[in-house]
């Protein structure tokens, strides 16, 4: 039987470390809640792993703006929980343990990935006795999901595996609508305690409840046709040609992130999660300026085009 997660003396050396499994479709809230177990944590030694199929990882960078009291490691390029990444994650998670001590590590899973197999990974023999598994959490879009469950098969899987559920974005959506939503996550996991929240504006950081019982065993899913595209740039574009070029984004990406520049000194984030869209004005960022956008097939010449049809357009 899993434990829950255990508190640590001050300046005592960690036994264990308890890890956290965060999941969640794309855009449905995970970096946000990081952002929040951050603020809610005092004096801990946090680590957070962040997992992307893309080379780079724009949430990272979010992160670190948000606090610097972590460590954070990024595995990019592929799922964690993929046979060929599995060697590269054993590798980074003792070498995180051996060197920061962590007293709890949350491994923010790429919203594609497919962590059915989440248990059998922490059973390897070389950081089984160095963690230990408390808990898995799962970030559900309320306005979206009857979209993203109608046709990728990895979110319920997601769903399936997850102790705790988080219904995020409750403020965009009407009672009966969040009851639809509940209802479905319950035919999927109806162990799972599901926690109703806008912005994942949780108030604790004790949200797991590990379940005894055993998560059943699942075949491995036909992959989906989702498809990353990383762009990076130097090329300025302005606040109308941006707006321009996420309504544009819309048709041909379910999720998109990134850094762009405005003027010489002026740099915006934005991210896009089907139909709605957010730009917020960055201070005193200095980092570098890419976009990374996920779909059906999407790959980097439709991206860079209409970055570029944007950019050129008389606004």
């Amino acid at each position: 039987m899993y434990s829950k997660a255990f508190r640590v003396e001050k300046h005592r050396p960690c036994l264990m470390t308890d890890l956290i499994l965060i999941s969640g479709f794309l855009g449905s809230g995970k970096t946000t809640l990081l952002k929040n177990l951050l603020r809610l944590h005092n004096g801990k030694r946090i680590a957070v792993i962040q997992n992307e199929f893309a080379p780079t990882g724009v949430d990272g960078k979010e992160l670190k703006m948000e606090s610097k009291q972590f460590k954070l490691v990024e595995i990019n390029n592929g799922s964690v929980f993929c046979v060929c990444l599995l060697s590269n994650f054993i590798e980074n998670i003792t070498e995180l343990i051996d060197k920061y001590n962590p007293e709890i590590i949350y491994l923010e899973a790429s919203g594609i990935s497919d962590p059915i197999s989440i248990c059998e990974l922490l059973n390897h023999d070389s950081i089984r006795s160095k963690v230990r598994y408390t808990g898995a959490w799962c970030v559900v879009d309320a306005l979206n999901y009857h979209k993203t469950a109608t046709f990728v098969q990895r979110a319920q899987h997601q769903i399936r595996v997850a102790d705790t559920i988080i219904l995020n974005k409750i403020d965009l959506v009407n009672a009966a609508q969040i009851d639809h939503v509940v209802k479905m996550i319950k035919e999927i996991n109806p162990y799972a305690q599901i926690e109703n929240k806008a912005y994942c504006n949780i108030r604790s950081t004790l949200l797991q409840q590990v379940q005894a019982s055993t998560h059943s065993e699942m075949k491995d899913a036909k992959p989906e046709e989702i498809t990353t595209a990383v762009y990076r740039t130097t090329t300025k574009i302005s606040e109308k040609q941006l707006v321009f070029f996420i309504t544009k984004l819309k048709e041909i990406s379910i999720r998109a992130k990134g850094f762009v520049r405005i003027s010489n000194t002026e740099f915006r984030l934005f991210h896009l999660t089907y139909d709605q869209f957010e730009i917020i004005p960055l201070v005193d960022y200095t980092e570098s300026c890419e976009i990374i956008a996920f779909g059906k097939n999407i790959h980097l010449k439709q991206l860079r085009k209409l970055f570029t049809s944007a950019t050129e357009s008389p606004f």
